[in-house]
């Protein structure tokens, strides 16, 4: 980079000579010429495209198409392409409650829910209602077909106000290159009206868009109940466009690829939360919730985080006996942090409310590379880096026999978080890397207590590219080193050194926030635990400076 300060500097003394003067001007110009145009994306009005509630979807709903809120059964039903089958959704976890099949597999491109009624769009302009026989199967009755256009239908959404179906193409009519078609179909009435209902005014996109892109090609769309605007989604263009009721645009959103990487379909609910989902291709399918927020309403408020992460409210510093500190655990009752050292068999018992250094210890075993510890009321397990758990037993202070249980999972696996579920009956064993994850998820494994045996198989993957989506950076790396549930909330928190992130999910690995952690205060995050009251406590290992034990208060 050319520092045009430095040449105005050394060259200050030669501008008397024009030579030099013009060779300046050019060289400033230039650089001016070169500097990029910055564009700030926004978000549509009483949304926050910043804070979505990312959900992972059934990998059945891989190709989704279309979604629909059903406000009579007060769930959701999705359409997936080249299946023939409909699918409900439970309104809160998004997870499949009923799936049927409608007829042949083809082309369907949306879904709209009338009167808890499906109807069914194909991307050659056919308009289909599905219907139940005695007998409980679906089948679709044709209801009209649409005119040509040159290439297909993909978007069909529901307006009350007009008591009828709208269909907008895909692109536009040979006839009319500046214009989208939207068609309607009136349900009770004379049908399909084969004249356009309106026109999109692909001419007006292109002056409000804050960036060049594509042709609007529309791929989902639905009317926001609050605001009565229509809101369409382009994959395409990565747009999304709001229009009057009449087609009339009035403002145009960049989607960002990271968060939305293949939007299909959109809906709203009656309060105008707004539900968007994307097809899976490489990865899972995700629904994307955004909450209406009415700006108007002097009693909303937004929610204080519970965690301040920049501010720790006190500091432990760790001496020698703690410098590879590498996983803790709160025993409720006593006020007590139970610790362990990376590659020493021994137990620390940590006073930090008196921030005391002389530690209790007790010695369980030899040399390994112990990763992470949770305390029970029977026993206290260790985490070995190699997917081996460690029970040791003790009796009035001094340990009574210790036993390994071993994962067998075959590859190149490493582990460091180990932590209780939210039941008390399972240890659970978090993958930092391991070989069949291909650095897409990070897998869960699942040690009975009662039985002393392990899930063959991953109890919960956490995705990869909803953490990545949240931050908007596609190389984030997300390797865990410690995680606890919280007992206020029963969240999971799970601690990355490598990357340098807490992220917060449910108890099944879906990714709900992420954080970035302060490198300076975070130097080398191994550890997490909880008191009963929520207050957290995350442990650093010594790194390049001194190990430390931060508490965080939690703020409700």
């Amino acid at each position: 980079m050319i520092n045009v300060n430095k040449i105005i500097r050394r060259r200050i003394l030669s501008l008397q000579n024009p030579w030099w003067t013009f060779r300046l001007l050019a060289a400033i110009i230039l650089l001016s010429a070169c500097k990029r145009k910055m564009v700030v994306l926004k978000s549509p009005p009483n949304y926050n495209f910043a804070n979505p509630e990312i959900m992972k979807l059934d990998n059945r709903l891989k190709e989704i198409s279309g979604i629909s809120w059903d406000k009579k059964r007060d769930v959701f039903f999705a359409e997936v392409n080249n299946t023939g089958k409909i699918f409900m959704l439970e309104r809160d976890t998004k997870h499949i409650i009923n799936e049927a099949s409608f007829g042949e597999k083809g082309d369907y491109t949306d879904v709209a829910m009338v009167d808890s009624i499906p109807y069914i769009l194909r991307n050659d302009g056919v308009l289909f209602k599905c219907v139940t026989n005695n007998s409980g199967d679906w089948a679709l009755v044709e209801l009209a077909k649409l005119p040509n256009e040159e290439n297909g239908f993909e978007t069909l959404f529901y307006d009350v106000s007009r008591k009828a179906l709208i269909i907008i193409g895909n692109a536009n009519a040979k006839e009319d290159e500046d214009n989208i078609n939207a068609y309607v179909y009136y349900i009770d009435s004379i049908g399909l009206n084969r004249t356009p209902l309106f026109y999109i005014n692909k001419r007006k996109i292109r002056q409000l868009s804050p960036r060049k892109s594509s042709e609007l090609e529309p791929t989902a769309a639905a009317i926001n109940p609050v605001q009565q605007k229509i809101y369409i989604l382009s994959s395409s263009s990565r747009q999304l466009v709001i229009t009057d009721m009449n087609g009339k645009p009035e403002g145009v959103y960049v989607l960002i690829p990271g968060m939305f990487p293949d939007p299909t379909g959109i809906c709203f609910q009656k309060n105008g939360d707004m539900y968007i989902c994307n097809k899976g291709g490489s990865t899972a399918p995700i629904m994307l919730k955004f909450v209406y927020a009415n700006r108007n309403d002097k009693n909303v408020s937004a929610p204080k985080p519970m965690y301040d992460f920049s501010k720790p409210d006190e500091i432990m510093t760790l001496g020698n006996h703690l410098h590879e500190i590498s996983g803790i655990s709160y025993i409720a009752g006593q006020d007590i942090l139970l610790a362990e050292n990376d590659e020493k068999g021994e137990i620390f018992k940590v006073d930090f409310k008196n921030k005391k250094d002389d530690f209790d210890k007790l010695k369980f075993g030899g040399h390994g590379d112990y990763e992470d510890i949770v305390h029970t009321d029977t026993a206290d397990y260790l985490l070995i880096s190699s997917g081996t758990i460690v029970q040791v037993l003790t009796k009035n202070g001094g340990i009574t026999g210790t036993r390994e249980f071993a994962l067998q999972l075959k590859g190149k696996n490493e582990f460091e978080t180990l932590y209780l579920d939210s039941s008390g009956h399972n240890l659970m064993m978090l993958c930092k890397q391991c070989t069949h994850e291909k650095d897409k998820v990070r897998s869960a494994y699942r040690f009975d207590l009662a039985t002393l045996q392990f899930s063959n198989e991953p109890v919960y993957d956490v995705n990869l590219d909803i953490i990545r989506m949240r931050l908007n950076d596609p190389a984030a790396a997300f390797k865990p080193s410690a995680a606890a549930i919280n007992p206020v909330t029963g969240k999971l928190f799970i601690v990355a050194s490598v990357g340098k992130l807490l992220v917060i999910a449910d108890k099944n690995g879906n990714v709900e926030n992420v954080f970035r952690l302060d490198p300076k205060l975070f130097n080398q995050p191994e550890g997490i635990t909880f008191a009963p009251n929520g207050d957290m406590y995350i442990s650093n290992e010594s790194g390049d400076g001194a190990a430390t034990i931060l508490k965080f208060i939690y703020k409700p």
